[in-house]
């Protein structure tokens, strides 16, 4: 089951609602497949974090009546374009190497889980046009997959961290270069992460738990066709319930993200997993991983 989040028209105003969908490529109303499968007192119909909540405290039999729900449904909506899924009291943690690396295939990845911190107002929808706001400054991208929470934790050991994660979704992780090295002198890092809508973040959350995450799955950046990046599950210098425990230390609620990426893949033969890609303004971007989609985005 994928859950995705769009402006819907309702009787007298659009309205963000959660949409839902399975083995089809129709989306559909949330709280109307819940409706469906005869399960009750859902999540209000724009609630990001209340749906993450509230399918993580179903059980897989529950989470099946939704599926043949969905799939059962036949009037899918209108969608003209996704949302970023994510609700806007949400925190995101990004999670690096031992440094600030200019290349992924560092050898010596640290062993806590450390990174920066990105808000809200730092993610833009999937597909859509990202308008770099410092013409003469450089820019790069990484390919990051992103753990979503549906339970809260709190200093949370490795299996409980696991027990936390609902989904997974996409980030291309863009940064102001120029602006991070600045703030390297200062051992600050929030503004080169955090300028406005400049990461796409999407397209839809795999609803999956950290057990149902293939070791084998891939994600791949390309940049204008050509892929510039690969990696897989199994490569990350940290597991994604190892990323989690270590982020609750600043407290995770539901639908908070913590994100691993390219900056972290162990290198393996025949894979340097290069780190970050420059990107510049006429450049179009996608972000694949087989059971989540394609996050695509372009660069003015």
């Amino acid at each position: 089951m994928k859950l995705a989040v769009a402006a819907l028209p309702a009787p007298f105003l659009i309205e963000r609602r959660v949409l839902a969908r399975n083995a089809g490529e129709g989306w559909h109303d949330l709280g109307a497949a819940l409706a469906e499968a005869g399960i009750p007192d859902g999540p209000a119909p724009g609630d990001v974090a209340g749906a993450f909540a509230f399918l993580s405290a179903l059980g897989p039999a529950q989470r099946r009546r939704i599926e043949r729900a969905l799939d059962q449904s036949r009037n899918g909506l209108a969608v003209a374009a996704l949302d970023k899924p994510i609700g806007p009291d949400a925190k995101l943690f990004l999670t690096e190497g031992r440094i600030a690396l200019a290349r992924s295939n560092d050898v010596a990845p640290a062993k806590r889980v450390v990174g920066f911190s990105k808000f809200e107002s730092a993610l833009a929808a999937p597909g859509r046009t990202i308008r770099l706001p410092n013409p003469g400054a450089r820019y790069d991208v990484e390919a990051t997959l992103c753990a979503i929470v549906g339970r809260a934790a709190n200093r949370a050991a490795r299996s409980e961290a696991a027990r936390a994660i609902v989904g997974f979704t996409l980030m291309a992780e863009v940064t102001n270069r120029n602006m991070f090295d600045e703030e390297a002198a200062t051992r600050n890092n929030l503004y080169a992460k955090n300028e406005e809508a400049l990461s796409p973040f999407g397209p839809c959350v795999w609803i999956a738990s950290a057990r149902e995450l293939d070791p084998a799955t891939e994600v791949t950046l390309k940049v204008n066709g050509a892929e510039r990046q690969r990696f897989a599950v199994s490569d990350l210098a940290h597991t994604m319930a190892a990323a989690v425990g270590g982020w609750s230390r600043a407290v995770l609620v539901p639908g908070d993200a913590v994100a691993l990426g390219a900056a972290i893949a162990r290198p393996r033969a025949g894979n340097a997993v290069d780190s970050p890609v420059p990107v510049a303004p006429g450049d179009a971007i996608e972000i694949a991983c087989a059971p989540i989609g394609v996050l695509a985005a372009k660069f003015a």
